[in-house]
């Protein structure tokens, strides 16, 4: 009867440690849902998620390739309240110099009061 009982509150005590544990977990302020990693993306290349913009609501775009070269940029807007959580998507252009390679696409946000980066998500793809 005792083994019962601990078993028991054990697995009370291991539900409220999960629910606690899930309230306390810190969200990405930048999370990039696509395209997801390892795909490959063609020139434009749609870009969304979900994230805080801390500046009118606009996050930066970028695209680099495997050399770590800047060979696109452009903006997102994020659909909701200023300073509220919500969905994201904008389309970044691109040009690559050789055929087929690794690349990054990189979102982030500036700080409204210096313009520097405050959030950065990134997510390796090939670019072709």
């Amino acid at each position: 009867m005792m083994l019962v009982r601990l078993i028991g509150i054990g697995s009370i005590g291991g539900a409220l440690w999960w629910w606690l544990r899930c309230k306390a977990c810190v969200t990405e302020r930048i999370d990039i849902r696509a395209p997801t990693s390892a795909t490959t993306v063609s020139d434009p290349v749609t870009v969304s998620g979900h994230a805080w913009a801390t500046q009118h609501n606009q996050l930066a775009l970028r695209v680099r390739d495997q050399a770590g070269t800047e060979i696109g940029t452009g903006s997102a807007s994020v659909s909701g309240p200023l300073g509220a959580r919500g969905p994201f998507s904008g389309t970044v252009a691109y040009a690559l110099s050789d055929g087929t390679q690794p690349g990054r696409i990189e979102v982030f946000d500036t700080s409204p009061r210096d313009g520097n980066l405050v959030h950065l998500a990134s997510v390796e793809v090939t670019l072709s």
